[in-house]
């Protein structure tokens, strides 16, 4: 379910997509100084996106470094790490470990779930909030799947219900509210556009999709807008002030990049 809130860079300023790459890479930065090769291969935009956004909403300094790393052996990059950096790379953490989790459920592969695993007691106890919510929706979503539930927005909500406290990084601020409503459209937007991207593949493995087999993109599009526009007008009511085109740009346009196929070939 990772990848989806991802910046539509042909559509930035060359400032935004240095700005914006410097943030990907401070979480990556962090993802590796605390939890190594196996936090780096966790990395996504996702995260990023939490980043960028509560750094803005907080007024949190930056601090910029050079490095090389592994993707970039040659030449050193600049990356830019804030207040919320570590928040952003714990949640990472969190989530990639509930996914692996269900993967392998899924497919029995459990390599990656084991190295995970070492790094969430401390998670849990760290974060005991946000995994509540993370694991309640899990469950709630995993007896829904037994009983064969072919109902995408009852399944979005769950996750929506999910993310909405991994955004709400501090529940007494003013702001996470919004947050949470932010958060909760994003998850309802995930979920649906990952379960449409995956309808075929699923069908053909005999796993589990909210979709059914009849299901017709005009549908799940209608779906999607409503879940992206929620997540916008609450996006919208937050003070930002530093990297809003950036954020703007993974809102209103980046969130759609998988979509534009579907577009195209209709209920194809």
């Amino acid at each position: 379910m990772f990848g989806y809130l991802t910046a539509d860079v042909g559509q930035m300023q060359k400032e935004e997509k240095a700005e914006y790459k410097a943030h990907y890479c401070g979480l990556c930065h962090v993802l590796g100084e605390k939890y190594g090769k196996t936090g780096m291969a966790a990395l996504s935009y996702d995260m990023a996106f939490l980043e960028m956004l509560l750094a803005d909403l907080t007024d949190s300094s930056a601090e910029e470094g050079m490095e090389k790393c592994v993707t970039h052996p040659l030449k050193a990059h600049r990356y830019v790490c804030t207040g919320c950096t570590e928040y952003a790379a714990d949640m990472q953490m969190l989530l990639a470990y509930y996914a692996a989790y269900d993967d392998a459920e899924d497919d029995g592969k459990k390599q990656k779930l084991q190295k995970l695993s070492r790094f969430i007691p401390q998670l849990k106890e760290e974060y005991p909030r946000q995994d509540e919510a993370i694991v309640s929706a899990l469950q709630r979503i995993v007896e829904e799947e037994k009983k064969g539930t072919k109902d995408p927005e009852l399944m979005a909500r769950l996750s929506g219900s999910m993310i909405s406290e991994v955004f709400a990084m501090d529940p007494e601020s003013f702001f996470a509210d919004d947050l949470r409503a932010l958060g909760f459209g994003l998850g309802r937007f995930i979920y649906l556009m990952d379960g449409w991207c995956d309808r075929k593949k699923d069908s053909k493995k005999g796993s589990y999709n909210p979709f059914s087999s009849d299901a017709r993109w005009e549908d799940a599009k209608e779906m999607l807008i409503d879940a992206a526009a929620d997540a916008g007008s609450a996006f919208e009511r937050l003070p930002l002030d530093q990297h809003v085109p950036i954020l703007r740009n993974i809102i209103y346009s980046g969130i759609w990049m998988r979509t534009r196929r579907e577009e195209k070939n209709g209920d194809d």
